[in-house]
């Protein structure tokens, strides 16, 4: 199905690249992965094409339905699922040129994007343009985005200001807010797997298995990272909470200290 797939999408004239990526093409894959496809393109693909492509060679299919990048739910006569998905050349070439080239950081996975890249399968690529940029991740990792990373993210999990993650988790503890306290946690370890993906100056490669991946990719770690991380999380809404997660902050200042000194 795969390739009938790629076969119908890339009869259509906007449509420059196809690429397979996601859990399919990670290091760490399972059974209950699906398959996710995007499809690069330099003017929209209409959602009646769509449809029809969709429509003819699937059991179901769910057009126009992502909440996140435009998107189509699919599956096939035996169950499997497959996620289309859908860039512009335009905004990939933005986002790596405002990652990679002009090395800005973001709070938290500053990277995601350019991992998802650098890993796809190529399925179709009509002028060489994907294979070009896959080139151009592969080469050496800027110096100035990895600094870039780690002080943006080190300065918002427990910086100076007054609004860092670590004292707004502090604050929803002594109002007993769990809620809020898990959105701090959840911020405190987005930003610190970005500055340990950066300081290994490997990409972040997502949201999914992350201590899988620092064990796979990264060189160096903090000391007891895992439990530290593990006990930051099973503590949360407990008085431990708030030492837990002041002593796994302190493990990465200790950690990116150390390796600088």
């Amino acid at each position: 199905m795969l390739d009938e797939i790629v076969k119908r999408l890339s009869e259509l004239s906007m449509v420059k690249a196809i690429a397979l990526s996601g859990s399919k093409t990670s290091e760490i894959n399972d059974a209950s992965s699906d398959w996710d496809i995007y499809v690069y393109s330099d003017s929209r693909v209409p959602t009646e094409e769509r449809k029809r492509i969709f429509g003819e060679i699937m059991q179901h299919s769910r057009i126009d339905c992502s909440p996140f990048e435009e998107g189509d739910e699919c599956l096939d006569s035996n169950g499997q699922c497959y996620d289309i998905m859908y860039r512009s050349l335009e905004w990939t070439e933005w986002q790596v040129d405002d990652v990679w080239r002009k090395h800005n950081a973001r709070i938290g996975y500053t990277t995601c994007f350019l991992y998802n890249i650098k890993t796809s399968r190529i399925l179709f690529d009509r002028d060489g343009w994907f294979r070009r940029l896959q080139e151009e991740l592969s080469g050496p990792y800027p110096e100035e985005l990895r600094e870039n990373i780690i002080r943006k993210n080190m300065s918002i999990i427990d910086g100076d200001g007054e609004s860092t993650f670590l004292i707004q988790a502090e604050l929803a503890h002594k109002r007993n807010d769990i809620i809020s306290e898990n959105h701090r946690l959840s911020a405190i370890l987005a930003s610190a797997f970005d500055v340990l993906f950066a300081y290994n100056e490997v990409f972040h490669p997502g949201e999914k298995k992350l201590l899988g991946y620092s064990h796979l990719l990264c060189h160096a770690m903090p000391k007891d990272f895992d439990e530290k991380c593990r006990k930051a999380i099973r503590t949360l809404g407990t008085d431990d909470f708030i030492p837990s997660l002041r002593a796994f902050t302190a493990s990465l200042h200790s950690f990116l200290g150390k390796s600088s000194s």
